[in-house]
């Protein structure tokens, strides 16, 4: 491994409990806010700035600028900057919901894969990660974040992830000390 900086961490146990989204997401139609919209009628790519807010079931997306790709009228790419942008989705049921924010946001939806670009954090009930890039698989159900971007020399920064005290252990903690008193 050649830094510390460079080093990719593979958080397997952070999301052992992270479940695939709601089935029935995909099948939502979207909708979106802005203050201005643009359509490039070669590409199909569709621009849309200030004050982006982007709703498919539970998915919602909002930022300063989302950039939608599309490939023969299929949603294929979904980019949004902002400061910074959100993504927020209910996975498995109304407490389990994941809360990502970056100064970049990319969704690649074929490979159902979501990287975070600058300033990137994963909230979910199972715990938080930070860090510089973090992709997270949807599919694979597989988190790797990287403390600053490729090819930075940079080894002062660092990922952090946290993850809170399971509830059997903290109602275990609450009993012992309603004990001792």
């Amino acid at each position: 491994m050649k830094s510390a900086a460079r080093l990719i961490i593979i958080a397997t146990a952070f999301t052992a409990g992270w479940a695939h989204a709601l089935p029935d997401d995909r099948s939502k139609p979207i909708e979106i806010q802005a203050n201005s919209a643009e359509r490039d009628a070669k590409t199909g790519d569709k621009t849309y700035t200030r004050n982006v807010d982007i709703q498919q079931g539970t998915i919602h997306i909002s930022s300063n600028t989302v950039v939608l790709e599309s490939n023969n009228n299929e949603l294929t790419q979904i980019n949004a900057t902002g400061n910074p942008a959100t993504y927020r989705q209910q996975l498995t049921g109304p407490d389990d919901i994941v809360d990502a924010a970056a100064n970049k946001i990319h969704f690649d939806v074929a490979k159902d894969l979501i990287t975070l670009l600058g300033n990137g954090s994963l909230k979910q009930q199972s715990g938080n990660i930070s860090g510089e890039r973090i992709e997270y698989d949807i599919k694979s159900e597989r988190v790797r974040a990287q403390a600053a971007e490729a090819g930075s020399a940079d080894n002062s920064k660092r990922i952090t992830v946290i993850i809170p005290p399971s509830k059997k252990t903290s109602s275990n903690t609450t009993s012992s000390t309603k004990e001792k008193k």
